[in-house]
């Protein structure tokens, strides 16, 4: 059922230890292994053409004769090709870009997927991990040679044996195919471990060299996400489930209102919450058109508002508005677009976890890269005050499950009412940004814990609600100066230890 090619270098004994593992390993009786003892004379591209000449098996593994692999992991990459027909080639790292320079872990954070372990001699073993570790195949314009597998029958190129000796070959594999339409994917079915660490050098970039005359007018590729992944939240009974408030802040843009409303009521179960639009200024005619259009899809209230200012008016709505039926508190921007059962998701977080400050979930752009994985919180050398979103614009590397942050995005961010009282509501000094920081800061300093669940996904269509006012940066700086810093300085013993200090 699979033919595996290997270069091999070594002894005797070594590679008898390594065939022997490949056997035990593979889980599959049908097994062709074909070891080529090569020193120096032949390129790894010369190793495996003969190897797909001589292979008798369709499915063809090829691989470093360092690493090991995880029981039954041939069983588990014949369910990776079989549930997946599509992709034709399939490998345990890659990337999603590659760049004019050829150097394809450039902007290895965002675009390279797949996990690794490495576990050099004398050293201890480390993971490698370049995405998250999701149930279907990530797709790349290329992988790493570590272990390339495929089918024979439907690749349409086999290894450039003109480009280099053991360094490009991946690359000069799997770029043509990729450019002739063959679909090549990341699996995280199995795991694998390399018993050392590549390193580039001099034949690495005569190689590059090589492979760019080759390939550089068809450069830069860049393989955004086509989908997200989403998964599906099964809905359990929660004993003593109090009352959520979805908050809501608008002004025009009916459309993104509209989605944005929809998808809660699509995915989440309506009994559970109830919706507080506040409008900020929008036209006679929109407000008529959400009244006539929005409001009937639930038990939603308009509350409209001749100014717009963040922290005051959430805090208005909920000192006005929000009732004490109301136990939770769920903000919400008009350019969220809910995935799955977010509401259900989070209030399980605060039933299964004390001490519950925030939550928040993960938040993707619109062409389905990342905008919110959780925020970090930094101080660097020169004691400036460092905020961001974790894994800002990756591809794939994000969280799947629940984690502690310093906090969340207020974008789309769950908080009970009392302790959002107790923390003394949003801080309304904030004129641009930083209010929701604070608040998520805030709750740390109270003795709360604030926590990201990374199976909970949303659209935040970040772009299209930008401020267009041309003082919003200035803004943001004065908020920063005036107001944010003086409370990390004020504060910095009691939230210490949820900041990086690089």
């Amino acid at each position: 059922m699979i033919t595996i090619v290997y270069s091999t270098h070594k002894d005797s004994d070594y590679n008898n230890k390594f065939k022997q593992h490949l056997l035990q390993t593979v889980g599959l009786n049908n097994v062709q292994i074909l070891e080529y003892v090569n020193n120096n004379e032949y390129s790894l591209s010369q190793v495996y053409n003969s190897g797909i000449t001589e292979s008798i098996y369709d499915i063809v593994v090829c691989c470093h004769n360092d690493i090991k692999l995880e029981k039954n992991w041939g069983v588990k990459l014949l369910g990776d090709f079989n549930n997946q027909p599509e992709f034709s080639i399939i490998g345990k790292a890659g990337t999603c870009y590659f760049p004019n320079s050829g150097i394809y872990w450039e902007r290895m954070q965002q675009t390279m997927v797949g996990q690794v372990y490495h576990h050099p001699k004398g050293g201890k073993k480390f993971l490698s991990k370049y995405s998250a570790k999701l149930p279907e195949l990530i797709p790349v314009v290329s992988i790493d040679g570590l272990f390339i597998s495929f089918n024979k029958t439907k690749i349409k190129h086999k290894f450039d044996e003109t480009i280099g000796k053991f360094h490009f070959y991946d690359h000069g594999f799997c770029i043509p195919n990729y450019l002739d339409g063959i679909k090549i994917g990341v699996t995280s079915s199995f795991d694998i471990t390399h018993e050392s660490v590549g390193q580039p050098n001099q034949e690495f970039f005569e190689s590059k060299d090589k492979f760019l005359e080759k390939w550089s007018n068809n450069l830069p590729i860049d393989l955004k996400p086509e989908n997200i992944y989403v998964p599906k939240i099964v809905e359990k009974p929660i004993k003593n489930l109090g009352k959520i408030a979805v908050i809501i802040l608008t002004k025009g843009k009916t459309n993104l209102l509209f989605n944005c409303i929809e998808s809660f009521y699509k995915h989440c179960n309506s009994e559970l919450f109830d919706i507080f639009i506040g409008d900020t200024g929008s036209t006679r005619d929109e407000k008529d058109w959400i009244k006539s259009n929005i409001l009937p899809m639930g038990n939603i209230q308009l509350i409209e508002f001749d100014y717009y200012n963040f922290a005051q008016i959430n805090n208005d709505i909920v000192k006005n508005h929000i009732t004490d039926n109301y136990e939770y508190l769920l903000f919400s921007n008009n350019d969220i677009k809910i995935l799955n059962n977010v509401v259900y998701g989070m209030l399980k977080v605060f039933n299964d976890n004390k001490k519950v400050g925030t939550v928040g979930a993960r938040l993707h752009y619109e062409d389905n890269t990342i905008q919110h994985d959780g925020i970090i919180t930094l101080i660097d050398q020169k004691k400036t005050f460092i905020v961001t979103h974790s894994n800002l614009k990756s591809y794939y590397n994000f969280t799947t499950n629940l984690k502690k942050v310093p906090g969340s995005t207020g974008a789309l961010l769950m908080i009970r009412k009392n302790v959002f009282e107790r923390c003394g509501f949003f801080n309304e000094n904030y004129v641009g940004c930083f209010e929701d920081v604070e608040l998520n800061l805030k709750c740390i300093t109270l003795g709360f814990d604030n926590f990201y669940d990374g199976s909970l996904v949303s659209y935040h269509l970040e772009s299209q609600t930008r401020n267009e006012d041309s003082d919003y940066y200035l803004k943001i700086q004065i908020d920063y100066l005036e107001t944010l810093q003086p409370f990390i300085i004020k504060n910095l013993d009691k939230i210490k230890n949820h900041i990086t200090f690089l």
